[in-house]
């Protein structure tokens, strides 16, 4: 089971943040969708590994990280795989921070 510490440790790196924010941002362009019925597969691997400058097995890496936590997904589409975001996987470290800071806030309104 993925659990938000997971989540954020595989986003502690900047290079895992740059793939998700490329993954979240790259025009609709470079996002390859199914003929048939327009649902988007995802990014290719070429323009990840373009669009962050890092070499081909450090993609990798990385993506096998945010994969093992359950941000991205890939789908293999033949013999090419193309990565996505799990927005809900996202959400839940977003529910999991804006906890953290609400609790925060509460203590430092208690103590002053």
């Amino acid at each position: 089971m993925t659990t938000s510490l997971h989540r954020l440790e595989a986003l502690a790196h900047p290079a895992r943040v740059r793939i998700v924010r490329l993954l979240a941002e790259l025009p609709d362009e470079e996002t390859a969708k199914d003929p048939r019925c327009g649902t988007a597969y995802g990014v290719c691997f070429c323009h990840l590994k373009e669009k962050t400058g890092l070499s081909a097995p450090t993609v990798s890496h990385h993506l096998r990280i945010l994969r093992e936590a359950g941000l991205v997904e890939g789908v293999r589409v033949g013999r090419w795989t193309y990565y996505r975001l799990r927005p809900g996987a996202l959400e839940a470290v977003a529910r999991e921070l804006l906890g953290l800071a609400q609790r925060a806030r509460a203590l430092e309104e208690r103590s002053a």
